[in-house]
């Protein structure tokens, strides 16, 4: 009877460790790939006909990418949970029926404090919250 109580705490111990592991962030699965945002503080991402949806790519130390309207570059850090984007830029145009995207791209990417990867989605996060859903290209 000992012998299955400690076969069957054992089997839980590392079963519960196991899920640990499959749960945590690869923060490698972040880089060089294109993410396209799919939502924007819990709002469906729409763009007018014709028009490219915003999206990153992370390579190097550097953020390249799109916010609907301009091009976007800057800095990021990323590690096991944690990812934050500084000195964020853009090219500086003007796009009337996009700006609002745009803005709201920006705006996210500068509360950004760590992410989580669910299945193909990637989800940036900021002071336990989601902030923003994007998808691999």
């Amino acid at each position: 009877m000992k012998r299955i109580a400690i076969a069957f705490t054992l089997f839980a111990i590392l079963s519960a460790n196991k899920c640990v592991k499959q749960t945590g962030s690869d923060p490698a699965a972040l880089l060089d790939k294109t993410w396209v945002f799919e939502s924007l503080n819990g709002e469906k991402v729409v763009m007018p006909d014709g028009v490219e949806a915003p999206w990153l790519s992370l390579a190097g130390d550097q953020l390249s990418g799109f916010g609907g309207c301009n091009r976007l570059m800057g800095a990021y850090k990323l590690g096991e949970s944690g990812l934050s984007f500084t000195g964020i830029g853009s090219t500086k145009m003007y796009c009337e029926g996009t700006m609002p995207t745009e803005n709201a791209v920006k705006q996210v990417l500068g509360q950004v404090d760590s992410y989580k990867i669910e299945g193909a989605a990637l989800k940036l996060m900021g002071s336990g919250k989601e902030l923003a859903t994007m998808r691999a290209k």
